[in-house]
């Protein structure tokens, strides 16, 4: 009896002391199909004036629940087809806007060929272009019969150029002969000839196939104009008076063109216009392309000249 005694005495002079370390490696994890095992391990320490004593134990607990595998691919199984679900549905819906947006684009094309033929109407002087163009005609002036030559020059999308060019910007028609193995000249249209937008059109010489067996300087009368595409009966013809090249300038301009260097004799004569005239309105009554103005046909205008023979 008194040996348990002095056994119980002792032992309350222990004292314990445990750590469980939270470092990387006192933790080990086992996991399989079923379930995750956590094994952990704890240093305690058994102490007395006599005696020092270490002991490590280790500690096993099952984690279940969220942390189990099964469970874990189950759900991310789920996930799988939710969002597969989600996919497909976003597919129907771009090919939905997709065939919305190819519908759109059909209706805009028949618009867009309705405007083009709307567009393609022709101006009232059209045949009048494509009778007499680049060609020379016997006629009667003043009671007398005169050769006339005439020149037609398009030039589309002149409504623009008349926004957008800056001044003294210009534009040249292609070389033209004033009839079989004649004269080769040329027309210049500037937009913006003066800051205030006055357009100005001048016409010159310019090296030909036919210079050496022409007679100089260039001795014929010569005008120009823009063409009012109203109906005959109410056009109000925007044209240069008839120049004489005998009296107005010099050979500087009306002679042969250089053989060599720049081919084109400087303009001497021109039409000045001003700006706002191009978009006085055709007569209301009159069913004209609605891009259409008096001297401007869908934004185009056209200039013609005529070489007094």
């Amino acid at each position: 009896m008194s040996s348990i005694v002095l056994l119980f005495l002792y032992l309350n002079t222990l004292y314990l002391t445990c750590d469980a370390s939270n470092t990387n490696d006192s933790k080990l994890f086992i996991a399989n199909d079923e379930d995750v095992t956590e094994t952990q391990y704890a240093t305690c320490k058994i102490a007395t004036e006599e005696l020092v004593a270490s002991a490590r134990a280790s500690v096993s607990r099952v984690l279940t629940g969220a942390c189990n595998a099964k469970t874990l691919d189950e759900k991310l199984q789920a996930l799988e087809k939710n969002l597969t679900k989600e996919l497909e549905e976003i597919k129907t819906l771009l090919n939905v806007i997709l065939e919305n947006k190819r519908n759109m684009q059909k209706l805009a094309k028949l618009y867009d060929n309705y405007d083009e033929d709307k567009s393609d109407a022709l101006s009232p002087r059209q045949s009048e272009i494509d009778n007499f163009n680049n060609t020379l005609q016997r006629t009667s002036l003043l009671n007398e019969s005169a050769n006339l030559f005439f020149y037609y020059w398009q030039i589309k999308r002149f409504n623009e150029k008349l926004v957008d060019w800056k001044t003294a910007r210009s534009l040249r028609s292609p070389t033209f002969y004033v009839g079989q193995n004649g004269y080769a000249m040329y027309i210049k249209v500037t937009p913006r000839y003066f800051p205030d937008g006055t357009v100005f059109i001048s016409v010159g010489l310019t090296r030909g196939r036919h210079d050496s067996v022409l007679k100089w300087p260039f001795p014929y009368k010569i005008r120009l104009e823009i063409l009012d595409h109203s109906s005959e009966q109410s056009r109000q013809g925007r044209r240069s008076r008839i120049w004489d090249p005998s009296t107005l300038c010099s050979e500087y301009f009306w002679g042969r063109p250089k053989l060599t260097g720049e081919p084109d004799n400087p303009e001497c004569v021109g039409l000045s216009i001003p700006r706002q005239i191009f978009f006085v309105k055709l007569p209301v009554a009159i069913d004209y392309p609605s891009r259409s103005a008096r001297y401007l046909w869908n934004g185009s205008i056209t200039i013609k000249l005529t070489v007094y023979f």
